[in-house]
């Protein structure tokens, strides 16, 4: 299939060359990390993100390097719509193993209200997991005031609100890239149903959904949704969601109280301690609290996470954000394992000549901390745009043992 999937991108690349040229574009950004307190250059990376398009397709190029590796990722994309088709391809190499890593091939297609969509990928031999390839299909359409989304799994996952798609990682050094389609068993055959129905409002409730997923050991999880619950209070909606895991014989609960025009979002996290029989229910236990306050391009978020032994807050490339620790194990995600709160801060706003500021500061509170309150790691990072197109960026790492990491870098587009 990896001989099948490069021959298709090349064979459109070909004929996407004959036609008439088309504009390039290109981001260019680079930076480097300082460690005072071991070796002085730390990190060291390049990224170098092409396009070209020839309409109405448009090609892509990535290139990555680090000190840690040297070239570490070389990516190519062509997305574009052909007819009532559109697709999109992707090809993933490790340079400095000289491997083929990953491809994916993504077809989707519009006809009389229905939206079809063909998702196929391959996985290397030389990627954790790997070899394995598979495809899903992905059929949404509405019959009445009902809409019905079913994603048929034959050896392939795609990222969707419940699912995340894949992460190719790179072991040595932790950097990795994400896809959509996650090939997850080698081989094909049928590995998954998700059936998704969502209508109008009932009652008080703007909208309800419900999701059933099941493999092939049997049903899996289903989930209701209640969103927009109306309580009578103008400023004040909840939304519901409620998960209840066939296997685990588990449920989680977690209501979202929303104040104003999103200003302010409070969300409690449960955890439901079942009996013997499936929704016999022995307890209820709280066990994380969220709270964003945004306004005026500023955004203050705390997260608590009131029991470590099932919640843990997810770092900031997996969105920062409290999540079962199950979850997390399940699907890879990073998350500060010591750390029961943390309060971040961010500002956005317009700098001049164009461009754009941004500062963002996420400071943890951890057991067993020798900090002030119990203070751990502090980190910062900030941006700012001398005009459209040339932005200077800086970060810090400071913990209790003092200044941990700097870093600066230049991002250029043309």
């Amino acid at each position: 299939m990896t001989r099948k999937i490069s021959l298709a991108v090349a064979l459109i690349a070909a004929v996407g060359l004959t036609l008439a040229a088309g504009p390039w574009s290109a981001d260019w950004t680079t930076g480097i990390t300082l460690d005072p307190n071991g070796t002085f250059l730390s990190g060291l990376e390049s990224i170098v993100d092409l396009g070209y398009t020839t309409e109405p397709v448009i090609w892509t190029s990535y290139s990555e390097f680090q000190l840690a590796v040297g070239f570490l990722w070389q990516a190519f994309g062509v997305t574009g719509r052909l007819g009532a088709f559109e697709i999109q391809g992707d090809l993933l190499y490790g340079p400095s193993t000289t491997d083929f890593l990953y491809g994916q091939w993504i077809v989707r297609m519009q006809l009389g209200g229905v939206d079809l969509g063909f998702y196929c990928a391959q996985l290397s031999g030389a990627v954790l997991g790997g070899p394995a390839d598979g495809f899903a299909l992905r059929f949404a359409g509405r019959l009445g005031t009902l809409d019905i989304v079913s994603i048929a799994e034959m050896g392939a996952r795609i990222e969707d609100e419940d699912f995340d798609g894949i992460d190719i990682v790179h072991a040595a050094t932790g950097f990795y890239r994400p896809y959509t389609t996650d090939p997850v068993v080698p081989g094909q055959g049928f590995t998954g149903e998700k059936l998704t129905l969502s209508g109008p409002s009932l009652g008080c409730v703007g909208e309800i959904g419900t999701t059933l997923y099941a493999d092939q050991e049997g049903f899996d999880f289903v989930s209701f949704e209640l969103e927009r619950i109306d309580l009578g209070v103008s400023w004040l909606t909840v939304d519901v969601d409620l998960t209840h895991e066939l296997q685990t014989k588990s449920v989680a609960l977690t209501p979202q109280v929303v104040l104003g025009s999103g200003i302010l979002c409070f969300e409690p996290y449960f955890g439901i301690d079942q009996g013997t029989y499936p929704w016999e229910i022995d307890g209820i236990t709280l066990g994380g609290l969220a709270l964003v306050y945004t306004w005026n391009g500023v955004t203050v978020k705390d997260l608590t996470v009131l029991d470590t032994g099932r919640y843990v807050i997810t770092t900031p490339e997996y969105g920062t954000a409290i999540e079962p620790l199950a979850d997390a194990i399940n699907r890879g995600h990073d998350y500060y394992a010591d750390t029961w709160e943390l309060l971040s801060i961010e500002l956005i706003g317009d700098a001049c000549c164009g461009g754009e500021y941004r500062m963002l500061v996420n400071t943890t509170f951890e057991e067993g901390s020798s900090g002030v309150f119990g203070g751990g790691m502090t980190y910062a990072e900030g941006s700012v745009g001398l005009s459209a197109d040339i932005v200077l960026t800086g970060s810090m790492t400071v913990s209790v043992a003092g200044l941990d990491s700097l870093g600066m870098g230049i991002a250029l587009h043309w």
